[in-house]
C-alpha cells in the first residue's frame, strides 16, 4: 500500500513539473558579451532654440528666445556656416549662420521672412551621428539575433521619436533605415518600431529605437577571445539625430548621458541577455580669434587663471586676461603679432567601465576668416617636423606663416603626449587622435590640460577667425 502511495506521488510530481514548465518556461541563460562600446562620429548636441520678440521681416540679425521655453536658450552651440531652419510649424525657411552677434543674437546670410520673424517660432540645427557599436560575444547562437536599442524620447506630446526634429530625451530616428545599417557575420539589418524597456529597482520604463541584425538559418556567430562584432548604425546621408540639450544655460559644457542596450536573442527571438551602456552628448567648443590692424592683446581662459603659469607644459606660459574661457568657448580676442598666444582648458573624465575610457579630438576644418575664408594654417612646429600623430618642439613663431596647434599636460590622467611638445589637430572624425586614455577603471576623476597656441605673422589678413574643436569621450564596458 505504502509503495503505491509513493508511486502515485512521484507520477503526480512529474506531471505537475511538466505542466508548469510549459506554462512558465525558464528563460534561456547566456553570458553577456564583453568590451561593449558605442562610438559616435559626432557627439555634439543638436540645436533647438526659439525666435525671440522684436524681429521684423528682412532683418538679418535674428533675436533668439533666452527664456527657458526652448531646450537651447543661448546662441552657444551654433557656429558660422551652420544651416538653421527658422519658422512656425511646417513653415520653415533655411538660413546660414554668418556670425554670432552675442548669446542672444544670430547674424544670418540673408534677411528673414515674415513667418521666420514671428516670436515663438523654432530655430533648429540638427546634428547627426553614425553609431559604431562593437562587442565580443561570449556564446554562440545559431540563427540568432543581435539588437542595439538607442534611447528615444519617452513619447511626450511635444516630442515625437521620428519626426526629424531633435528631442531632449533621446535620439530622433531621423532618416535612418535598414540600408544604412551594417551588420557583422552576414546578418540581415532591419530597423524596428520604438519599444519600451523596464530596468532598475524600482523599475523605470524607457523607450528605445530598435536596430536589429538577424543571422541567417544555420549561421552561427563566433565567440570567445578575439571574436569581435561591429554594428554600424547610419551612413553619410541617413543617421539618427542627436538630442538637443536638457541642461540650463548655466550648465553649458555639461554632457547629457543616454542609455543604449545591446541584446542577444536566439533564433526564436527569446532574449538571452542584454548589456546596457552610456552615451554622452555635449556642446562643441567654439574657438574664435580676431586679427585686426592694432597690436592690442586680449586672451580668455577657464581653470588656468594664473598668468605666466606653465599649465601648457615646460617652456610655455599662459597669456594674460584668460578669465573668459568657458566649457564651450575659447575666446582669444585681439592677437599679439609675431608672438605665441596661448589659452588652456582642463579636460576631466571618470567612468565605472571595466575597460576604462579614451578621449579623442579633431577639428572640423582649419581656422578661417568668417568673411573671406582666408585661413590660419595648422602648425608645422619647428621646420615641418610635427604631424597629427607625432608631436615635436615648437620653440619660435614662424615669420613666414601663421599657425595653430596644441599641446597637453597631465594633471592626474594618462595622456599619449609629451608635455611641452606640439602638433596640429586632425581634420575630421576620421583623423581624430587620442589625447587622454585609461585601460582600467579610474579610482578618481582624471584631468589634463589642453593648450591652444596661435602664432600670427605681421602679414596675416585682418578679420575675425573661427574654428570648431570636437572632443569625444568613449567608455569600454
Amino acid at each position: 500500500m505504502k509503495n503505491k502511495i509513493i508511486l502515485k506521488t512521484l507520477v503526480f510530481t512529474f506531471f505537475a513539473t511538466f505542466i508548469l514548465s510549459i506554462i512558465y518556461p525558464q528563460k534561456a541563460k547566456s553570458v553577456p558579451p564583453t568590451n561593449v562600446k558605442n562610438v559616435l562620429s559626432n557627439s555634439q548636441f543638436s540645436y533647438y532654440g526659439g525666435v525671440g520678440v522684436g524681429n521684423t521681416a528682412g532683418d538679418s540679425v535674428l533675436k533668439i528666445d533666452t527664456s527657458t521655453s526652448f531646450p537651447s536658450s543661448t546662441s552657444n552651440n551654433l557656429f558660422v556656416g551652420d544651416t538653421i531652419a527658422v519658422g512656425v510649424g511646417g513653415s520653415q525657411s533655411l538660413y546660414i549662420v554668418r556670425d554670432i552677434g552675442s548669446t542672444a543674437t544670430i547674424m544670418l546670410n540673408t534677411g528673414i521672412s515674415g513667418v521666420s520673424s514671428l516670436a515663438g517660432g523654432s530655430i533648429i540645427a540638427t546634428r547627426s551621428a553614425i553609431h559604431t557599436v562593437s562587442f565580443e560575444p561570449e556564446v554562440n547562437s545559431t540563427g540568432g539575433i543581435w539588437q542595439v536599442l538607442i534611447k528615444s524620447t519617452s513619447g511626450l506630446a511635444a516630442e515625437k521619436s521620428s519626426d526629424g526634429i531633435p528631442d531632449q530625451q533621446g535620439f530622433d530616428l531621423g532618416t535612418l533605415d535598414a540600408g544604412a545599417v551594417t551588420c557583422p557575420w552576414g546578418a540581415t539589418a532591419s530597423v524596428g518600431t520604438t519599444t519600451s524597456v523596464s530596468m532598475g529597482s524600482p523599475s523605470v520604463t524607457s523607450y528605445y529605437h530598435v536596430i536589429q541584425c538577424s543571422l541567417g538559418a544555420g549561421i552561427t556567430n563566433p565567440a570567445g577571445t578575439g571574436a569581435t562584432g561591429t554594428i554600424i548604425i547610419g551612413n553619410a546621408t541617413n543617421k539618427l539625430i542627436n538630442p538637443s540639450p536638457s541642461n540650463t544655460a548655466a550648465q553649458e559644457g555639461t554632457a547629457n548621458v543616454f542609455t543604449y542596450i545591446l541584446r542577444q536573442l536566439d533564433s526564436s527571438s527569446l532574449l538571452l541577455d542584454q548589456t546596457p551602456g552610456k552615451i554622452a552628448v555635449v556642446e562643441s567648443v567654439r574657438v574664435t580669434a580676431t586679427v585686426d590692424p592694432s597690436i592690442t592683446f586680449y586672451i580668455d581662459n577657464t581653470g588656468n587663471t594664473v598668468v605666466g603659469s606653465t599649465a601648457c607644459g615646460a617652456g610655455t606660459t599662459l597669456s594674460s586676461g584668460a578669465v573668459n574661457t568657458t566649457g564651450d568657448q575659447v575666446i582669444f580676442g585681439s592677437l599679439g603679432l609675431s608672438n605665441f598666444n596661448q589659452l588652456a582648458q582642463r579636460l576631466s573624465c571618470v567612468t565605472n567601465a571595466a575597460g576604462g575610457y579614451v578621449v579623442t579630438v579633431y577639428e572640423n576644418a582649419v581656422m578661417k576668416n568668417i568673411n573671406t575664408a582666408t585661413t590660419i594654417p595648422d602648425t608645422l612646429c619647428n621646420g615641418n617636423n610635427c604631424t597629427t600623430t607625432s608631436s615635436t618642439a615648437w620653440a619660435t613663431p614662424s615669420t613666414s606663416r601663421s599657425e595653430f596647434g596644441y599641446t597637453m599636460t597631465n594633471i592626474g590622467s594618462s595622456i599619449p603626449f609629451t608635455p611641452g611638445q606640439f602638433k596640429p589637430f586632425g581634420i575630421g572624425n576620421a583623423n581624430a587622435q587620442p589625447i587622454m586614455l585609461k585601460t582600467s577603471i579610474p579610482t578618481t576623476t582624471e584631468s589634463a590640460n589642453v593648450c591652444y597656441r596661435l602664432s600670427i605673422t605681421n602679414t596675416q589678413e585682418a578679420g575675425d577667425y573661427e574654428g570648431k574643436i570636437v572632443y569625444t569621450a568613449t567608455a569600454t564596458f
